[in-house]
């Protein structure tokens, strides 16, 4: 019989991960198992320049991480945003929304909004980024890691960002937001 967990994380279309929650998820020891129960997309900036190591949370030590053994056995897809998609992003958001953004989640937001990878979902913890996700009207489109760790059975304790509720209400300003025209270009 199949678990309620493999179920559920069959569901999912591919997840896009975002530097931070990569980072996390190494310092937690959750990284391996993780992509076990995940399809994991990660755009290109972040293999490239934004992921490159972790600090132990026991010892504190940093290690490095090493995205590209990843991509090379496909346990993950690397996946860049066309010049086109991120000028569409640009031509939603204002200067403001943007700036708040780093590179990564840019793209990340950017292939969202596309519709290339169907069914995506973006696992971030960065509360510019969960707010732009709702300005879009992408509502259903992101995942706390909270709540990702729960779907894959793997709860452990963490930093408040990174959980369902700082994600909830960061989504709730950015819907606000997206009401009241705020963060959006005219």
């Amino acid at each position: 019989m199949v678990s309620m967990i493999a179920k559920a994380t069959r569901k999912l279309g591919y997840v896009l991960l975002d530097a931070n929650v990569i980072i996390e998820a190494y310092a937690l020891g959750v990284w391996n198992k993780l992509l076990d129960k995940i399809k994991a997309a990660i755009p290109a900036t972040v293999v490239q320049d934004e992921a490159f190591y972790f600090d132990k949370k026991k010892s504190g030590k940093r290690l490095a991480i090493d995205l590209n053994k990843f991509i090379d056995s496909g346990r993950i897809l690397e996946v860049a945003a066309r010049a086109t998609e991120l000028q569409n992003l640009r031509n939603i958001f204002d200067d403001l929304t943007l700036e708040g953004l780093d590179p990564g989640e840019l793209e990340a937001l950017a292939l969202l909004n596309s519709g290339r990878l169907k069914g995506a979902i973006f696992c971030t913890a960065d509360k510019a980024a969960i707010r732009a996700l709702a300005l879009m009207g992408h509502f259903e489109s992101g995942i706390s890691m909270e709540e990702l760790l729960r779907i894959c059975g793997l709860q452990k304790p963490f930093d408040l960002q990174y959980g369902k509720k700082f994600f909830e209400e960061q989504l709730a300003i950015g819907k606000q937001n997206r009401i009241a025209g705020f963060g959006l270009r005219k």
